[in-house]
């Protein structure tokens, strides 16, 4: 496993010079006079697996032929898989870069603004005007440089290569709806309490999941977001439905053997450094990946009076061209609704019924103007919140906390009824009314919630007494 993941042996020496890739923007919605948050996956320039000789030498003219081999084999399962010697996905130094900029700033219009360009840049410890925090590992607290020049150019097509997931097979519509084949019937949507991220999974009647929709947690600069025990019930080998890359979806899963041994449906993305050398270790431990490739028809199967529904959100970028998961239950006529980071108005639902249980998108995030909810019109709904105690977000001081008051209003106008909860105390204390939430600012965590098809459910059967599942407390 690479260093970046383990939550002691991170790497803990500053890196001279970074090839960087961006990650994420924060907030995601800003107004002019904002300052932005540039977050970066990253990897050492200077590695010597980068030079002649190297597990990655950027200059082999041969590596767009042996990194896609690589891939094929550790896909196909080849039986020597254990004796390739060093893995550079495990070696190489992978760290995370924020760096906060208003907009005035010369450097501002310099960073990129999506995910597909590659940069170099230059870090000291001597002090200059532009801070940037740097993450050894996905848990590590951050560590203090200094930016001094512009952002430089990087060698993006063998990086391309080394650190995207271009080469990675789409899965064929019959391995798909294999994978998402259910055992027996949904009983309980769990949404896990695992601070700043989401884990959810679909339980059956047994209380067993039968699949986890996300396995994030609180990670870097959200790291103290997250319980002392994040841990996941992989008893009857759950299918794991990634909604998209970004590191608070499956940051729960890191270091995770049994989890990654699963079969995970993923959609294609750009990614960078942390999620190769992530989706690498799920492969090194015997899970199996499934790629929803860009142009991919949606998934309708159906088994035990329900209907799954799952495609991929009509957006750009990583949030808005994430899985989106809709199932239905025949008898009551009722969905839950898996939302990932998918604005409202991306999600294609064109057989939507009356909502049971809803996963607000993003963790309450302001998702725009065009995001409206989804009305409530049963008597009987959840809304779930899901973010860590605490979180920040973005330069601000204090920072940006989910949930927003926009989205608690929007979802208020929406007919969710948010008990105590208004715009300006969203999330400062117990919500009632149709709210389940995994926290409480600044400290609190409230532990999971669950939710049925016309009632909460009566029983989390296995669940409840698995060792390796965390508590579900709410209902």
């Amino acid at each position: 496993m690479n260093r970046f993941f383990l939550r002691e042996g991170y790497r803990r020496e500053l890196p001279l010079r970074v090839y960087a890739r961006l990650d994420d923007i924060e907030p995601i919605t800003s107004s002019p006079e904002d300052a932005i948050t540039f977050v970066f996956d990253a990897v050492d320039a200077d590695w010597k697996g980068f030079e002649e000789g190297g597990m990655f030498n950027l200059l082999d003219p041969d590596l767009d032929r042996r990194i896609p081999a690589y891939w094929r084999k550790r896909f196909g399962r080849d039986d020597d898989n254990e004796s390739d010697g060093p893995d550079g996905y495990e070696e190489v130094p992978i760290f995370r870069l924020e760096i906060s900029l208003s907009r005035d700033n010369e450097l501002f219009k310099l960073m990129p603004q999506d995910e597909e360009r590659w940069i170099s840049l230059k870090l000291s410890s001597i002090e200059s005007d532009t801070t940037v925090d740097v993450y050894g590992g996905l848990f590590a607290p951050p560590m203090r440089a200094f930016l001094h020049s512009a952002p430089a150019a990087a060698p993006s097509v063998p990086l391309t290569i080394l650190f995207d997931m271009k080469s990675w097979p789409d899965a064929s519509e019959a391995d798909l709806l294999d994978a998402l084949k259910p055992k027996c019937k949904l009983n309980a949507l769990v949404c896990f309490d695992i601070g700043q991220g989401l884990a959810s999974a679909l339980i059956c009647d047994c209380g067993v999941p039968l699949y986890y929709f996300d396995t994030g947690c609180g990670s870097g600069r959200n790291a103290p977001t997250a319980p002392a025990i994040v841990d996941f019930c992989t008893c009857d080998s759950p299918t794991v439905i990634l909604s998209h890359w970004d590191t608070d979806h499956w940051a729960g899963a890191s270091g995770h053997a049994r989890l990654q041994a699963c079969t995970w449906v993923v959609p294609r993305q750009t990614i960078s450094t942390t999620h190769t050398a992530f989706a690498n270790a799920i492969l090194k431990a015997g899970g199996n990946i499934l790629v929803v490739g860009n142009s991919a028809s949606p998934l309708n199967w159906s088994d035990h009076g329900q209907d799954y529904n799952l495609r991929r959100a009509t957006g750009k970028g990583r949030n808005g061209s994430g899985l989106v998961l809709i199932v239905t239950d025949l008898t009551y006529q009722r969905s839950w609704v898996l939302t990932g980071d998918a604005g409202y108005n991306l999600i294609a639902h064109s057989k939507l019924r009356k909502i049971a249980a809803l996963i607000v998108p993003h963790h309450g995030a302001d998702m725009g103007k065009s995001s409206i909810p989804f009305l409530r019109t049963s008597s009987y709904a959840r809304l779930f919140y899901s973010f860590g105690p605490g979180n920040g977000h973005g330069p601000k001081t204090p920072p940006v906390c989910h949930p927003v008051a926009t989205a608690v209003k929007v979802h208020q106008n929406a007919g969710w009824d948010h008990g105590f909860w208004t715009p300006a105390t969203g999330g400062k204390l117990l919500a009632g009314g149709n709210v389940l939430a995994t926290a409480t600012h600044p400290t609190n965590h409230l532990g999971g919630g669950a939710a049925g098809w016309i009632a909460p459910p009566g029983s989390l059967g296995h669940l409840a007494v698995c060792p390796n599942a965390m508590p579900v407390t709410q209902t």
